[in-house]
C-alpha cells in the first residue's frame, strides 16, 4: 500500500532544529533506497507530510520508528494507506510485484512528430490489453532527433509476451519504419540518488 504519514510537530522549531541534521539524513536514506517519494512540511509550519512508495505496514511502522525525531518525542505520525489503482507513468513506486522491470526504448528518427504517433498508437494498444503494464511516458528530445518510450512493468514475462500478440507487433513495425534505428532494454532499479542540498 502506499502511505501518506502526516507528521505533526510536539516540540518548538528550535528543539526540532537540534536534530535537523538527523532527521534530514534519515529523509535522505528513505529516497535513495526507494521508499519514500515526495516529502515536504505543511503550509501552517505545524508539521509535514511524506509520501512513500508501495509498502507493506510492518515496513511503515519501522520506518517511523527510526526517524530521530520520533525516537526523541519530538513529533506524533498519523498514516492514511491507500491501494494505488493510478499511477502516473514515470512515477515508479517500487510496487507488490516481485521482479519489476522498466523498459527504455531508444529510437533515432528524421520526424519525431511521426515517430511519436506511431510509437502512442502501439503503446495505446498495449495499455488497453496488456497484462502487468503499469504505465508509459513517451519523451521527445529538444532537437527532435531521439524518441524514448520509458515504461513500467510487473515482469520481464509480461513485457515478454506483447511480442506474442500480432496487432502489437504489426503496429510495432509501423513505428520502427518511421525511424533510422530503435532499441530497447529492460532494467532493473539498482540505486537512487537524492538531492543532498
Amino acid at each position: 500500500m502506499i502511505h501518506i504519514l502526516r507528521v505533526e510537530y510536539r516540540a518548538p522549531r528550535v528543539v526540532l532544529e537540534d536534530r535537523l541534521a538527523d532527521h534530514r539524513e534519515w529523509l535522505r536514506k528513505n529516497f535513495d533506497n526507494g521508499n519514500f517519494l515526495v516529502a515536504g512540511p505543511t503550509r501552517d509550519g505545524q508539521g509535514a507530510v511524506i509520501v512513500t512508495a508501495d509498502l507493506a505496514e510492518e515496513t511503515i511502522g519501522e520506518l517511523i520508528s527510526a526517524d530521530p525525531w520520533q525516537a526523541a518525542g519530538l513529533v506524533d505520525y498519523q498514516t492514511t494507506a491507500f491501494a494505488a489503482a493510478h499511477i502516473s507513468p514515470g512515477v515508479v513506486t517500487c510496487g507488490n510485484a516481485p521482479d519489476p522491470v522498466l523498459l527504455i526504448n531508444v529510437a533515432t528518427t528524421q520526424d519525431a512528430p511521426r515517430t511519436l504517433s506511431f510509437l502512442g498508437d502501439a503503446v495505446q494498444y498495449v495499455a488497453e490489453t496488456a497484462d502487468g503494464f503499469r504505465g508509459s511516458r513517451l519523451l521527445a528530445s529538444v532537437e527532435q532527433d531521439t524518441v524514448v518510450n520509458f515504461a513500467a512493468w510487473d515482469s520481464e514475462k509480461q513485457f515478454a509476451a506483447i511480442f506474442e500478440d500480432e496487432e502489437f507487433v504489426r503496429r510495432y513495425r509501423e513505428f520502427a519504419q518511421t525511424t533510422d534505428s530503435a532499441r530497447y532494454r529492460l532494467y532493473r532499479t539498482k540505486k537512487i540518488f537524492s538531492p543532498r542540498r
